[in-house]
């Protein structure tokens, strides 16, 4: 039998950190003095830096730069945020679930919807004293549904919003009693009817209910404009080395997503100590960071590595960047304005003239056409309304980018033409028109850049 590998002391003090900040232990808005963490976590200074810095990039942790870490503050308007972007991942995942899942998936969905139920008919009784166990069979039911989905990018990026929507569940002490418990049995129905567009409106009254009761009890606004902090302390001066290590995660980051720092490749300190100029810690700091955003691979004591990459992720990232940006130009195409529209139209001339220079052969502004492409796409979604899916759709673009600079995929007219189209539909706010194009667009570069045969498959 294989040992257990033991999991490191930075994981178990992020994974610590983590679990404290959804229950709601350390409540919103909290101040995050390292000399107290220290004694809470029994970790040291360098591998709570690098743990709380893992958390800010999940949107857990606020780096306040030279003033430290606070603990993300819970809003209103976030909740929403998450709410709709939870329904639209979930609703997606539900589909290819229903559509793929076998016996094996239709009892791991039975078996965790009976201790859900088990969970909710104790706390309908009266015994609040197992909410935490309720929360926890919750997750896991939802996760259940959705785990046949074939997805591993959309199943990641899922559990991350998941775990922010059930921490203002968790804040706001919220428990609707025997509607919810009706609604999870109803999609366990849906399931094993294998009915998705059932199972969708379900839980879209689900995700609705659960928001109106919290601004109907006022519970959020309580919790929010309250934020009894849970770690005192002074600031020391290894709080103030954020700006270093910005840089260096920075710097790190546009060396991956270009291929400068190629897949697999073995991370090593003292080597990085050199190339970048900085020192371990805010090395470990940057790639603890890296780690989160699913760019580099950590491997316990065995140090860091460039992720890998492989075309089945190819084709992932492509279909959850298809899902999240067509969400964010349907929003946009119905709620920019004239000023948005300038952005759009900007963005496109310069893209338009590198596209150009492309096309008559002068490759050497290959980078300045990434840039200009990332501008155009990121001005067409600039209006949505959402923070949260604007932050997503950045960090799926840029792994979805990763692939084609490494396989230095250009389709030429095609990848222009099909600009000029988005163009054109955003002028006529063409939503739909505008999605099936972007369907064609993200596809198409995909299968491109993996023709080329520099990714494997």
């Amino acid at each position: 039998m294989l040992p257990v590998p033991q999991e490191t002391a930075g994981e178990s003090a992020y994974r610590s950190i983590r679990s404290d900040i959804i229950g709601g232990r350390l409540a919103p808005c909290s101040r995050l003095r390292l000399e107290a963490l220290k004694e809470r976590y029994s970790a040291s200074v360098s591998t709570l830096r690098e743990s709380l810095y893992r958390l800010s990039a999940e949107g857990l942790v606020r780096s306040e730069g030279q003033r430290g870490f606070e603990v993300a503050a819970v809003t209103q308007e976030e909740f929403q945020q998450l709410a709709d972007l939870r329904e639209l991942l979930e609703c997606h995942a539900l589909r290819e679930a229903f559509h793929k899942g076998d016996l094996e998936w239709e009892g791991r969905v039975v078996g965790a919807y009976h201790k859900l139920e088990s969970m909710e008919r104790l706390m309908m009784a009266g015994d609040t004293s197992r909410s935490a166990e309720w929360k926890r069979y919750d997750r896991e039911f939802h996760h259940t549904l959705i785990s046949a989905c074939g997805s591993a990018e959309l199943l990641q990026v899922y559990g991350a919003i998941f775990d922010r929507y059930q921490r203002y569940q968790i804040v706001a002490v919220i428990f609707r009693g025997k509607p919810a418990a009706q609604e999870h049995r109803m999609l366990l129905d849906a399931a094993l009817a294998r009915d998705a567009e059932r199972a969708a409106g379900i839980l879209h009254q689900h995700i609705a209910a659960c928001v109106a009761h919290t601004v109907e009890t006022g519970q959020l606004s309580s919790a929010a404009s309250d934020p009894t902090p849970s770690i005192h302390g002074r600031l020391n001066k290894s709080e103030t080395l954020a700006s270093v290590g910005e840089t260096a995660w920075r710097c790190i980051r546009a060396d991956i997503i270009a291929g400068k720092l190629p897949p697999g490749k073995k991370l090593k300190l003292s080597n990085l100590q050199e190339d970048y100029d900085t020192s371990v810690t805010t090395l470990r700091e940057a790639l603890n960071r890296l780690t989160s955003e699913g760019f580099v691979v950590a491997e316990g004591q065995r140090g860091f590595e460039v992720a890998p990459i492989s075309a089945e992720n190819a084709r992932e990232l492509a279909e959850l960047r298809l899902l999240v940006e067509g969400r964010a130009l349907e929003d946009s195409f119905a709620h920019g304005d004239i000023d948005w529209e300038a952005r759009v139209v900007a963005a496109y001339h310069k893209l338009a003239t590198m596209e150009a220079e492309m096309a008559n052969g002068n490759l050497q502004v290959a980078e300045l056409w990434k840039r200009y492409d990332w501008q155009f796409h990121q001005a067409l979604t600039s209006a949505c309304g959402s923070q949260v899916l604007m932050h997503l759709h950045n960090a799926v673009f840029d792994k979805y980018l990763r692939y084609q600079l490494i396989a230095l995929s250009y389709r030429g007219r095609i990848a222009a033409d099909e600009h000029r189209a988005l163009y054109d539909c955003t002028l006529r706010r063409d939503a739909e028109g505008a999605q099936e194009i972007l369907q064609h667009h993200l596809r198409g570069g995909t299968e491109h850049a993996l023709a080329t045969g520099t990714i494997a498959a």
